[in-house]
């Protein structure tokens, strides 16, 4: 059999299979099983800034007091803030006590608030890395892209430079240069880079004429969006990339690593087909080896990427043309 071990953020993986940040990695036993089925790792249900938030929103509405009294405020918001890290922090030492397997935190920053002191304790709490999931809707019709950018740059700096643990940044495709800030990002002294990451949307109920939120855990198109981008940044950034959103079987996981992915995050397949999914993926990703005679995943990785392929003009093209370059299904 082909000898699956890899590495990612300077871990040593069992296997490229990495279960993403969701609910079901909030639980200890369903970690367990799904160490048990061979995940190679598992990033931890992410902490948000707006559960933070929200937290210290509603704990200061529920103590009644005069709003001139702005000690009796920050002794509520710090003693909230710190009870959620607490749950987290606590969350790490359990599964790392329960798991064999690297354990990787996840923090979402929706602005650019000081995460510094809080990825310490995620460092302190002996997570294996650290997942910076940063995303920030570019809506203000006042800021330049420049401006955005200048925002994700200052908060890798930041907590970069307080923690020592390998930091992966989970990032979206909403750039106007993608390439060229995803390649400065990787120089960042970052070890890692997922794409892309997946949103809320919304979506409309046309008889009550309501919003909702658009159906999760579905496979997605943006699936095709980080196998053209990994293909294209493949030799071109200073770390490892990890593909994620709508890997749903082995074949999303050979096609990701065959472009040039280092590991996959899977989640929606796990949610749609269950726990025991990890290992139907992990045998199709070694038969598939064993036939093509690949003894390692090094052999792998890449082997299909922009610089690699006969057709990269494939990667490149966004227009319904490509019948007319001569290029085939």
């Amino acid at each position: 059999m082909a000898n699956l071990n890899c590495k990612y953020l300077g871990l040593n993986l069992r296997n490229p299979l990495i279960i993403g940040s969701c609910g079901l990695t909030n639980n200890i036993e369903k970690m367990k099983e799904m160490e048990a089925q061979g995940a190679g790792a598992i990033v931890l249900k992410s902490i948000f800034e707006e559960q933070i938030t929200n937290e210290v929103m509603q704990a200061g509405q529920e103590v009644e007091f005069d709003v001139s009294y702005r000690d009796a405020f920050d002794y509520i918001k710090g003693y909230t803030e710190m009870a959620s890290y607490q749950k987290y922090t606590d969350l790490i030492r359990q599964a790392k006590a329960a798991l064999q397997i690297p354990v990787i935190a996840s923090i979402n920053c929706t602005s650019s608030g000081d995460w510094t002191a809080y990825a310490k304790r995620i460092e302190d709490a002996k997570a294996d890395a650290l997942e910076l999931n940063l995303f920030f809707l570019p809506s203000d019709f006042e800021k330049t892209g420049i401006q955005y950018e200048e925002t994700y740059f200052k908060i890798v700096e930041k907590v970069r430079a307080t923690v020592s643990i390998p930091i992966a940044i989970k990032i979206s495709h909403y750039f106007s240069g993608l390439a060229n800030t995803l390649q400065r990002m990787s120089r960042m002294n970052i070890n890692g880079m997922v794409l892309f990451n997946r949103f809320y949307s919304p979506d409309i109920d046309i008889e009550t004429m309501t919003t909702k939120g658009a159906p999760l855990f579905e496979e997605s198109d943006n699936f095709y969006d980080s196998l053209r981008w990994i293909a294209l940044l493949d030799k071109h950034v200073s770390c490892d990339l990890c593909a994620t959103s709508g890997i749903a079987d082995g074949k999303d996981m050979i096609k990701q690593l065959l472009v040039g992915a280092d590991v996959v995050q899977v989640v929606s397949a796990i949610y749609n087909k269950g726990v025991a999914h990890i290992a139907t993926m992990l045998k199709d990703l070694n038969d598939w080896m064993d036939r093509h005679q690949f003894a390692t995943i090094d052999q792998v990785v890449g082997k299909m990427s922009f610089k690699e392929v006969a057709h990269s003009e494939a990667f490149l093209r966004v227009q319904f043309m490509k019948h007319f370059a001569g290029i085939t299904e």
